[in-house]
């Protein structure tokens, strides 16, 4: 399912720049709770959100699709 390709290279992206889930919670404007279930797929990602959290990490869309640029690590 391409929703769990996105959610995983997000938190592969986040944790390569060292970036807690409060963190990237506070730049969104949520509490840290939200941003987890975001995440971790229990809230649907919009695409506002899944917008603003790629500028954040700086990916383009096409970074959060894919599905080999964070897989190694997986």
């Amino acid at each position: 399912m391409k929703t769990d390709r996105i959610l995983l290279n997000i938190r592969f992206k986040r944790q390569e720049l060292n970036y807690s889930q409060q963190y990237m919670a506070s730049l969104l404007e949520m509490n840290q709770a939200n941003y987890n279930k975001i995440e971790n797929g229990r809230v649907e990602l919009s695409v506002s959100a899944m917008l603003k959290i790629a500028h954040i990490l700086n990916l383009t869309t096409k970074d959060l699709f894919n599905d080999e640029r964070f897989s190694k690590q997986s």
